[in-house]
């Protein structure tokens, strides 16, 4: 004789066919690692999903906000990407690369003085030779771009406002 419970388990396994549920993860680690594995793959959306999941159960991930910070500006959220960045470089104010992903945000969004201040900044902080390297090309490139720029507002006042919740 079969129990209602058992009944309820065989239907329910029909539904699944064969398939076993994903897991709901819950270890910070594991999601910035598919996190950046998506933003790898270029798979935005879904990057930003699980590297916002990271920094929710890990509010001290330094690399956690770093990455979300690079998918956001991919994604041209580009308020909370400078929240992620300055979050990034709270945690850890001496690393050189979150000084430079922030000044590649200032430059996509047209702000130079502030990308060449966090350029100088990063440049003061590398550690090794293809640090400098990667700094001067960027300073470079931006002191190039300076002259044959053309006049546009200065957004650096949009930046950072802080959104009203």
């Amino acid at each position: 004789m079969e129990t209602a419970l058992q009944s309820e388990e065989k239907g329910s396994a029909g539904l699944m066919d064969g398939k076993r549920p994903t897991p709901i993860v819950r270890d910070a680690h594991s999601l910035l690692v598919r996190g950046i594995d998506a933003l790898e793959r270029n798979h935005i959306d879904q990057a930003v999903v699980l590297l916002s999941q990271t920094v929710q159960i890990d509010t001290e991930s330094f690399l956690g906000y770093l990455a979300l910070g690079i998918a956001l500006t991919k994604a041209l959220d580009i308020p909370a990407a400078e929240r992620a960045l300055e979050t990034a470089i709270r945690l850890q104010p001496r690393n050189f690369y979150a000084h430079l992903r922030m000044a590649e945000l200032y430059q996509r969004v047209g702000v130079p003085k502030r990308a060449k201040e966090e350029l100088q900044t990063a440049l003061d902080l590398a550690g090794s030779s293809y640090e400098k390297k990667i700094a001067r090309a960027m300073i470079a490139a931006e002191e190039h771009r300076e002259p044959r720029r053309a006049w546009r507002p200065d957004f650096s006042g949009l930046l950072g406002r802080k959104r009203r919740e």
